[in-house]
């Protein structure tokens, strides 16, 4: 695996952490009947970030897999 796959990994695994915090806070305020506007807002900025990182990763691995059967 080189250098951009494992940032790639990285970052995924990030935005899901912070997807699953943020949609506890949000529940949170939801819970305590306040206002969660903010935190929706963030959650779906992260959930479109996460989207794009993982068509990235489709990217990289049929760009791998191509290189791999075409043995360059």
């Amino acid at each position: 695996m080189d250098i951009n796959q494992a940032r790639l990994k990285q970052n995924i695994a990030r935005i899901r952490r912070d997807i699953r915090k943020t949609s506890r806070e949000m529940q949170a305020l939801v819970d305590a009947d306040l206002d969660c506007t903010g935190a929706a807002r963030v959650l779906v900025h992260l959930q479109n970030d996460l989207r794009l990182y993982l068509e990235k990763q489709e990217c990289e691995y049929v760009r791998t897999q191509k290189l791999y059967h075409s043995g360059g």
